[in-house]
């Protein structure tokens, strides 16, 4: 295939560019919204005033691509319920190694010098919660995570019972919503944006099949216009609120306007022009495919980065300026990406490279031996 010619994603299970590139544009919102705040607490100058201050809609943003990757690197596995131990291995798989060694490196092994109690420890690197506070800071979100990837395998089982499922969970989603009956992980708001995820998937394998090349294209172009005018909007709305004392994570118009903004972006993959165009995105795919690992770590190379120009007394002599806050937060901005991306290289990869490869043995060892004619 030439570089220049869009890729066929006739096929359901084709690579998708378009949540690669948002999971880039996700963790660079969630890093920005860090940097400028750890900057803002010494320099007392905040870089890009309060347009950081919208970079928690990465959160947002990387459960609709969840909620569209894990059907769409499934969708065979729906209403096979002999596909449950094999979905359950490759999403522990994911998620587990690479949070275990950083977890472990950031402060898990204060464990083996009574500095942890191993309730907590245990918490932290199971449950992704803490009584105290968690060891890596961003944590909480891959409980939500978790708790997702339970949830489908309602729908492996069977694709009657994932459907009872899911409406009975977001039904009780929105009635918790509106009358606060329970504190729990399970029932909040920010559920809704899987199933966002689950829906925009679902629309896009469908036109897919209805519609042609030509059509699709609109679609793309339509939807990214309209993802980023929602995406956008949302952020200003929240910007430009005189009072911001409400709770982001269980506000409705943050989650229905960011979610809706980032499903209509991904839903834009449905065109072959623009996943060619992505395509040739190498620094925003690079991004993307380290976003797990730059999530993990960026908050620790922030501190650090942060500790030296500190202690070179960078940029802090004479007048603090919105320029020389914005430089500060370039190079912590690079440093924590850049850190994120060899984590990627050096840890992520080979780690899932050699689990998948046990997986694989695992399966060919479980599989009968070939029927030899004669």
């Amino acid at each position: 295939m030439s570089a220049s010619a869009p890729p066929s994603i006739d096929k359901p299970d084709t690579t998708l560019y378009m949540p690669q590139v948002c999971r880039a544009v996700a963790c660079l919102l969630v890093a920005v919204y860090h940097g400028s705040a750890r900057i803002a607490s010494w320099y007392h100058e905040k870089p890009l005033l309060a347009l950081g201050d919208f970079g928690f809609s990465g959160v947002h943003m990387f459960f609709v691509i969840s909620g569209l990757i894990i059907y769409h690197a499934h969708y065979r596995d729906v209403g096979d319920y002999r596909q449950v131990p094999a979905y359950c291995l490759k999403r522990l798989v994911r998620i587990y190694p690479l949070y275990w060694i950083v977890f472990f490196l950031l402060g898990g092994w204060k464990v083996l010098a009574d500095r942890l109690e191993p309730g907590d420890f245990l918490s932290n690197a199971l449950f992704f919660s803490s009584s105290q506070s968690l060891v890596v800071a961003v944590s909480w979100t891959l409980a939500y995570e978790m708790l997702f990837y339970a949830m489908f395998i309602a729908f492996i089982v069977s694709r009657s019972l994932g459907l009872a499922v899911f409406a009975a969970w977001f039904s009780l989603v929105g009635l918790n919503h509106h009358y606060q009956f329970a504190n729990l992980t399970g029932l909040d708001l920010l559920n809704i944006l899987f199933m966002l995820g689950l829906l925009t998937s679902a629309a896009l394998m469908t036109l897919r099949e209805k519609l042609g090349p030509r059509q699709r294209d609109w679609i793309g172009i339509i939807s990214i216009v309209a993802g980023t005018v929602i995406f956008v909007s949302t952020a200003w709305w929240y910007v430009a609120l005189d009072d911001r004392k409400l709770y982001v994570w269980d506000s409705l118009p943050l989650a229905l306007g960011f979610g809706t903004g980032s499903a209509l972006l991904l839903l834009a993959s449905v065109s072959g022009k623009v996943e060619g165009l992505l395509q040739r995105q190498r620094v925003l795919l690079l991004i993307g495919d380290a976003s797990y690992s730059i999530y993990l770590v960026h908050i620790f190379f922030q501190k650090h980065a942060s500790s030296g120009l500190r202690s070179l007394n960078w940029g802090l002599a004479g007048e603090r300026t919105q320029v020389k806050a914005l430089l500060l937060l370039a190079v912590i901005m690079v440093v924590s990406i850049g850190g994120g991306i060899l984590v990627h290289k050096l840890v992520e990869r080979p780690i899932l490279a050699k689990c998948r490869q046990w997986l694989r043995i695992g399966r060919a060892a479980r599989l009968p031996p070939p029927q030899v004619a004669g």
